[in-house]
């Protein structure tokens, strides 16, 4: 008899209270016995309250689906059974251990799930980092979650609910669970009936991507305690790390593989120069690439707004035969302007189509696209050459992929493009040039076919220039070479053509046809006028061709004579015999007829070489004239001859003629006339002047500022009648001087004579050349005077300062001595304020005298000007600074000096500069800071260039000018003292030498004075 559980000995029971593990005795009916103190932990009761209740009834839903099973098998077997399951009531995973003993059960629970989660954990990261693709990472991660969680089942949707993956058939079953997950990105666990639920987001990249749910048993109790929780959140984690990289691998290797498969097409398109075949391979290698079932290349080379078709694949042309090029509406508008790819899964559903007349959407007969993909082709140089259109039937063909592929694509096919197309342009240039080869080759065995008619016409027209007499030879030609032929030589008059030379066989009324004028409007007459190639007429219709009389001919031949751009003569040639030209007699026609035109070419060329050789004569003369006349303007300063002789040089290239310069005062006064009027009663007129106002020829000139050019002049024009009834052409030139015009020169000739072009820009040209020499000479002499004076008045001042600096020595040496009396002998009998008026006396004086000294050395360095000769400024510094001496050493001031050239200056002077910058640097110091000053110079050239910088008050940059002008203060004499000489005797030393001076400076920092002077020659020679 097994012993109760109930009566176990004191001491098991007391061992078993305090076992790790849960463990419990039950009946054959299920029925609890025994439970010790573990078991609180599982079901929330006392041990007591445990005993009498049938386990599989009174907590149904607590125990995993392997309880049975591990059951049975103990009872079957009567050997202990174990087994690891999840358990509802830990919320973990328990080891059971089933011990049967008759028809008792002892049943030991261990939770093992730290080490169940733990090798969850581990397995699923091998399974993940074995993972390569998105499907295999959700595929490990939902086994791995059922596994370890033990649900029943297992789904994974993305972040719009759309099922991914799910271990059962059916769906979840709370997808709207799934869906809240997606859109909150929060974790959710439903532990109420009737199926406990766990949904949690998986984030990649902060973004939800999908959702992974689990579903458990119906009527499973679970509670999802705090520890299971946070394992399935690092479960779900590590899925997601895995996905993201998986995602990231996968968008490498699609880079890569793009690249790679542009970098396999690239090759085959650049390769190809036919841009048909270049097109066509487009087209086809991008319908492969995407697995489209249909694509189009639309192609613009001309940069007009339309895209025709250019090449098509994966269906016959046909099928777009009837349909308009793509407009830029809301699908192609971004790819024709070259904007954007467009790429669609559904372009029937997409809000961009379907919104143009008139068809609004694809017209009838359309190919079925639902898939789209649009991309541009854009050249090297921003020209949208076309664009790359694909289609599918289907939806959701395209993805970023295919976009990648066709965007390298169309990179790729730019390229080869503009290469195909500059292949293509060589290739029509070399047509060309073959073509004009082939031509020029035809036309020389035409040539060769006439050459024997052309002997004798060579011959006879070699030296001739006659137009007519040169027809009439080229008739002769035909006469000798056709059989039955007439012949006639044509002028164009107006609007007809008129024979002007025929051969002696056309009968009369045939002459008087020809002769009389026919229409240029006449079929044949007007192609060869406006083709101005010959034409050949077989059949010949004298009433369709509007040549009357010449129903006998059969066949007729009209060459245009043309010279330069005009056809002026036509060559005109019937047959009687023949029905239809020959090859030969066609190849004659045209040696003729070229040869005459070439003839009559010469000729014209001969005629305009005669105009040219005058012209350029014409011109040289001209040329001469302008040389001279700007030769003899420089060298004239008196108006008048200038003017004069400006009139002799127009009329020395003029036939005879005069020419009368006129200025307006209050009539027009002649100021200068060369040449002869011919006429005493004019000439006693033009010397008591003209009205104002009353004489067109001079007021408009004068008004306008335009030349007047009259090639017959009015005798009525200015009121002079029959007075200059012998002037026949008048030019009347404003003569403008800056920018009024002073005058104007109006010359006459007395032949009949028109102004050419050479004599209008002759003319112009005199005009133009006076007015800018007389404004020239004008202001020389306005120069010269202004000098002159400006001479004069330095010199006086000069003179002046100097005397009265030596005249106010004496009266001021006066004021010192009995100033000094005064002190000496009465300052005891002065009161305070007597005193300080002579303190004021003493002061004045002596700031007088150093007035006057710095005039006497300003003066004289006017008046005695001292030889240049090498000095070492390196010794004059010196000498300065000796002079400074009491003042350096008062100051506390340092002076620092770098090596110093030797120089070209007068010594004394030098000595002066320097003590005068060395001055300035101590005095104007600021308050509280020893004065610091630097002197150094570097070569520039010819000439050293000297700085000298000190820490003083400085000044504002504007008044770099100003301190270097006499009497010149920028601060009041009470703060620092000085006569605002010193720096306007610096500048006159410098520039005395030949150097320039500036001074920069900066407020509260200093200044720094620059100056150069010339190199000694002993140093520029080295």
């Amino acid at each position: 008899m097994t012993p109760q559980p109930q009566s176990l000995p004191p001491v098991l029971a007391r061992w078993l209270d305090f076992a790790d593990d849960a463990v419990f005795v039950i009946d054959g009916t299920g029925r609890i016995l025994y439970a010790n103190a573990k078991t609180v932990q599982l079901t929330g009761q006392d041990p007591a309250a445990l005993v009498g209740k049938v386990l599989e009834r009174d907590f149904a839903g607590s125990f995993s689906s392997r309880w049975a099973s591990g059951r049975d098998q103990a009872r079957q077997t009567g050997q202990p059974a174990e087994y690891e399951a999840p358990s509802p009531l830990l919320g973990g995973w328990v080891r059971v251990r089933v011990v049967p003993q008759g028809d008792l059960l002892a049943v030991q629970l261990r939770d093992v799930t730290p080490l169940r989660h733990a090798e969850a954990l581990q397995a699923l990261s091998a399974a993940l980092a074995a993972a390569r693709t998105p499907a295999a990472v959700l595929g490990a991660l939902l086994r791995g979650a059922v596994a370890a969680s033990g649900a029943a089942t297992g789904h994974i949707v993305d972040g719009l609910g759309q099922p991914l993956q799910a271990t059962a058939d059916s769906p979840f079953p709370a997808p709207d669970l799934l869906a809240e997950v997606g859109r909150s990105g929060q974790l959710a666990f439903r532990t109420a009936a009737p199926v406990p639920l766990v949904a949690l987001p998986l984030r990649v990249e902060e973004e939800v991507w999908g959702v992974l749910g689990l579903s458990f048993r119906q009527g499973e109790r679970r509670h999802f305690a705090p520890a299971e929780r946070a394992f399935l959140e690092a479960l779900v984690q590590q899925g997601a790390q895995a996905l993201g990289r998986v995602l990231a691998e996968e968008r490498l290797a699609r880079q890569g593989e793009v690249l790679a498969t542009l970098g396999r097409v690239g090759p085959s398109i650049a390769a190809e120069l036919d841009l048909g075949r270049l097109m066509q391979a487009v087209t086809d290698a991008g319908v492969s690439l995407c697995g489209a079932a249909y694509g189009a290349l639309f192609y613009n080379p001309s940069g007009a707004d339309s895209f025709p078709l250019y090449t098509l694949s994966g269906a016959a042309r046909e099928a777009f035969a009837d349909f308009p090029a793509p407009r830029p509406t809301q699908v192609f508008g971004p790819t024709l302007t070259g904007q954007a790819t467009v790429r669609s899964g559904d372009i029937t559903r997409d809000p961009r189509f379907g919104h143009n007349a008139p068809y609004q959407g694809m017209p009838p007969g359309h190919l079925p696209v639902r898939s789209y993909l649009g991309v541009p082709v854009v050249s090297r140089a921003g020209t949208v050459l076309g664009a790359l259109l694909f289609g599918h039937p289907e939806p959701d063909r395209f993805d970023e992929r295919d976009e990648q592929l066709l965007v390298g694509l169309a990179a790729q096919a730019a390229v080869a493009l503009d290469n195909a197309r500059l292949y293509q342009e060589l290739r029509e240039e070399r047509a060309r040039l073959e073509g004009r080869v082939a031509e020029r080759t035809r036309a020389l065995a035409e040539e060769a076919a006439a050459l024997e008619a052309f002997v004798r016409f060579t011959e006879a027209v070699g030296t001739r220039t006659d137009a007519r007499a040169l027809a009439q030879e080229a008739l002769k030609v035909f006469r000798s070479f056709f059989a039955e032929c007439s012949a006639a030589y044509y002028e164009r008059e107006g609007e007809e053509w008129r024979a002007r030379v025929w051969t002696d066989d056309i009968a009369p009324e045939v002459v008087a046809s020809i002769t009389g004028g026919i229409s240029r409007e006449a079929p044949a007459f007007a192609e060869a006028e406006r083709t101005r190639e010959p034409v050949f007429v077989d059949g010949w219709n004298a009433d369709e061709q509007q040549v009357a009389a010449t129903e006998a001919y059969r066949t007729v031949a009209l060459y245009p004579l043309t010279v330069g751009a005009a056809v002026p003569a036509m060559l005109a040639v019937g047959l009687k015999t023949e029905a239809q030209w020959s090859e030969r007699g066609r190849a004659i026609v045209r040696s003729a007829g070229r040869s005459l035109a070439l003839s009559l070419e010469r000729a014209g060329m001969a005629g305009q070489l005669a105009e040219q050789r005058d012209a350029l004569a014409a011109r040289t003369r001209a040329l001469e004239a302008f040389a001279d006349l700007s030769r003899d303007l420089t060298l004239e300063a008196d108006d008048g001859r200038l003017i004069r002789r400006a009139q002799e040089i127009v009329l020395s290239l003029l036939p005879d003629g005069y020419s009368v310069y006129w200025e307006p005062e209050e009539r027009w006064v002649k100021r200068s006339q060369v040449g002869d009027l011919r006429s005493e009663v004019l000439q006693r007129d033009l010397d008591a002047g003209l009205p104002l106002r009353e004489t067109p020829t001079l007021d408009g000139p004068y008004q306008t500022g335009e030349p007047l050019y009259l090639d017959t002049y009015d005798r009525d024009r200015d009121g002079l009648g029959d007075r200059v009834a012998h002037i026949t052409a008048v030019a009347s030139l404003p003569v403008r001087v800056g920018d009024v015009v002073r005058g104007v020169m109006v010359v006459g000739l007395f032949g009949g004579r028109r102004w050419t072009g050479t004599d209008r820009a002759v003319l112009d040209t005199v005009a133009r050349s006076l007015g800018l020499t007389l404004e020239g000479a004008g202001k020389a002499r306005a120069l010269q005077q202004r000098t002159q004076e400006l001479e004069r008045s330095n010199a006086e001042l000069e003179r002046f300062a100097y005397v009265a600096s030596h005249d106010l020595q004496e009266p001021l040496r006066t004021i010192a001595s009995f100033t000094e009396l005064i002190v000496k002998r009465h300052a005891h009998s002065l009161d305070p304020q007597g005193r300080r008026y002579l303190d004021f006396v003493v002061g004045g004086a002596e700031r007088m005298k150093r007035l006057i000294d710095d005039l006497l050395v300003f003066s004289r360095l006017n008046a005695v000007e001292e030889p240049l000769v090498p000095v070492a400024s390196a010794e004059a510094l010196a000498e300065a600074l000796g002079r400074l001496h009491s003042t350096i050493t008062a100051s506390g001031a340092r002076v620092v000096t770098g090596e110093l050239p030797a120089v070209l200056g007068a010594p004394g002077e030098l000595v002066q500069l320097f003590q005068n910058l060395m001055g300035n640097a101590v005095k104007f110091r600021r308050e509280g800071v020893p004065p610091a000053v630097e002197v150094g110079a570097v070569r520039e050239g010819a000439f050293w260039h000297f700085t000298v910088r000190d820490n003083g008050i400085g000044f504002e940059p504007e008044y770099a000018e100003r301190v270097f002008q006499m009497f010149q203060r920028l601060n009041r004499r009470e703060q620092y003292e000085g006569t605002g000489m010193g720096l306007a005797i610096v500048r006159k030393i410098v520039e005395r030498a030949g150097g320039r001076v500036w001074a920069e400076g900066t407020p509260g920092v200093g200044s720094t004075f620059h100056f150069t002077l010339r190199a000694a020659e002993e140093e520029r020679g080295a």
